[in-house]
């Protein structure tokens, strides 16, 4: 049966086949995840950013196509997660674009559509790739584009531009040494192929599996309200959630809500409730409602730090992700505001620093048979922190990890295109790490202090990039191992010569190896010397010194250059869960800022 047109209902079910088409390969793609980094999550990072998408759209199944294109395109910028899933934002976003006109669209109309949807797929990264996902989406749109032209049936279109972009797929080995070395092709590009298969096989068949009903009786179910007074905050987290379940009792949340917290709400259905607590301890609260149900969309803010903002007499606003390593009363102190990471131990999902504490990491670390993954913080983080910052500072630089090592400059772009601060706003490459990002941020916050310009403070900020480096010695390989970052072979051999490995970032953002330490004996003292000899007769300003739960190795460093240093300004912290998971129990790292 031909097939000529596509609006709101028919893009609906099309969608929700496709992505529950790729549900169902999300492990295969974890499998074979080896670029840009084989880290094994590029199945969860495009499945959790989907299924956001239909947690969104579930209530909006009868709206018109152009209508529900948006509802689209909004959800999945605000679940996007992973590289992959910032793509697929940005694809949603122009397919958003190309339909906003049409309640419903012919072939070709689709075509120009998917067009721009591919187009704007592309501004996702800042440099990139072929033989990834784009070449596949390209392919698949550049075929339907010319099939459109010659058929009206969208069956046929769908088919002869799926079979195009199996060929682009196919193709990536050729493209990328990396996927032909391991034998498989791009795992995003394998789970886009995914979605359009999933499509293709509802259009052939006209079966799809039940969708969710929701129950509206269960909706808008507020439990406590309470005025919170900002001179008396006992419970100063605001948390959100959403609680995913079969069937969610109502009196059950209330026992685990009831004395954990006020300014209670409850929303949602009997499969999904969304939850609005002030308390004093999100990991704990998110802790018991797992016993109900999955736990997604976690989200935490201190009201503390708010309320300093909204009586803040600065003008610009510095914004840092928690992989910035400052010690947390230095973060108060100067006001600096933190969108943080996230990370997970399988299926259980926590805010790094704040629904972990990095001793609780280290210690989950030391004993579990499954090794934590990280992700960038979400667009709609960013977008949340933005829109707060935009009400009570005129500008804001955002500050971040490299975008050579991480998608969360990527992210904090997407968010701060859609921001309103009346002033300028920018986001900045940090091109370090760690304690390196925290010197950058400590020198920009003190020239905020000091009623710097927007283009002084973003000029003092380039100048400290390019006099700070840092290095980080790995007491153990384990971690990075586990991680896929190191061959098992390159190990062997490193743990055979009794090397210890210190790694650096490189002025373009990459970590790499900045040389060895030889015998494991006195680790800490060899990558000492190791330092120092980096230093050489050059003046530092700043040093800064984190490790990896080993305090009492950081205040022997702390003493040591204070000694040879003491015109420096230093500072200790921990390392933050987010980069323990690649450094490892144990490992530490030395921060420089040359004068």
């Amino acid at each position: 049966m031909k097939i000529a047109y596509l609006d709101g209902i028919r893009f609906y079910r099309v969608l929700y086949a496709g992505i529950q088409s790729l549900l169902d390969e999300q492990d295969y793609l974890n499998k074979i995840n080896v670029f840009p980094v084989p880290d094994g999550d590029t199945g969860t990072n495009m499945a959790f950013t989907l299924m956001g998408i239909i947690e969104h759209i579930q209530p909006h199944e009868k709206v018109a196509l152009n209508e529900l294109s948006f509802l689209v395109a909004e959800a999945a910028l605000d679940n996007a997660r992973g590289n992959s899933g910032v793509i697929l934002a940005q694809f949603f976003q122009g397919l958003s674009t190309g339909l906003e006109q049409f309640t419903e669209v012919n072939t070709s109309q689709f075509a120009a559509a998917a067009k721009i949807a591919v187009d704007e797929s592309y501004t996702a990264l800042m440099d990139p790739v072929e033989g990834t996902i784009l070449s596949v989406m390209r392919a698949w749109s550049d075929s339907f584009l010319e099939a459109s032209k010659t058929s009206a049936d969208f069956q046929r279109v769908w088919r002869a531009a799926m079979q195009e972009s199996q060929k682009a797929l196919d193709y990536t080995p050729e493209q990328l040494q990396v996927l032909k070395d391991a034998g498989v092709v791009d795992a995003a590009g394998r789970g886009f192929q995914s979605i359009l298969e999933g499509v293709m096989t509802f259009m052939d068949t006209g079966n799809i599996r039940q969708l969710p009903e929701i129950d509206i009786e269960f909706s808008s179910a507020a439990i406590e309200m309470t005025e919170q007074s900002l001179d008396d905050l006992d419970y100063p987290f605001c948390t959100e959630c959403i609680v995913v379940a079969e069937n969610i009792s109502r009196d059950e949340l209330n026992k685990v809500l009831r004395d954990k917290g006020n300014s209670i709400v409850i929303a949602g259905s009997k499969h999904r409730a969304k939850i609005h607590i002030h308390t004093d301890n999100p990991g704990e609260l998110f802790t018991l409602l797992e016993n109900l149900g999955e736990v997604q969309q976690q989200k935490v803010d201190d009201m503390r730090e708010q309320n300093k903002s909204t009586h803040s007499d600065k003008r610009i606003a510095l914004v840092i992700d928690s992989t910035c390593d400052l010690p947390p009363e230095v973060i108060e102190k100067h006001h600096i505001h933190v969108v943080p990471a996230r990370l997970n131990f399988g299926k259980e999902q926590f805010i790094d620093r704040v629904t972990i504490t990095n001793r609780e990491f280290y210690q989950r670390l030391a004993v579990s048979n499954i090794h934590p993954q990280t992700s960038q913080p979400p667009p709609a983080d960013f977008r949340r922190m933005y829109q707060f910052l935009s009400s009570h500072y005129e500008s804001v630089i955002s500050l971040h990890l490299p975008a050579v090592l991480s998608g969360t400059l990527q992210n904090a772009n997407a968010a701060m295109k859609k921001s309103n601060f009346k002033g300028n706003k920018t986001t900045l490459d940090s091109f370090s790490v760690s304690a390196g990002i925290g010197m950058t941020a400590l020198e920009m916050a003190q020239a905020i202090e000091d009623d710097k310009s927007f283009e002084e403070v973003k000029a003092i900020a380039e100048k400290t990039i390019q006099n700070t480096e840092i290095f980080i010695g790995l007491k153990t390989l384990d971690a990075i191992l586990r991680g896929g970052r190191l061959s098992l072979s390159k190990k062997r051999i490193i743990d055979f010569l009794r090397l210890n490995l210190v790694l650096s970032v490189t002025k373009e953002g990459y970590l790499k190896p900045a040389g060895v330490t030889i015998g494991r004996n006195n680790f800490s003292g060899k990558f000492e010397k190791f330092v120092l000899k980096k230093v050489k007769d050059q003046t530092l300003k700043r040093i800064g010194i984190v490790h990896g739960m080993d305090p009492e190795i950081a205040e022997r460093y702390r003493k040591s250059f204070a000694a040879k240093y003491p015109e420096a300004e230093i500072f200790v912290t921990d390392l933050c869960p987010a980069l323990g998971v690649h450094g490892g129990i144990g490992a530490v790292g030395i921060a420089l800022q040359y004068a």
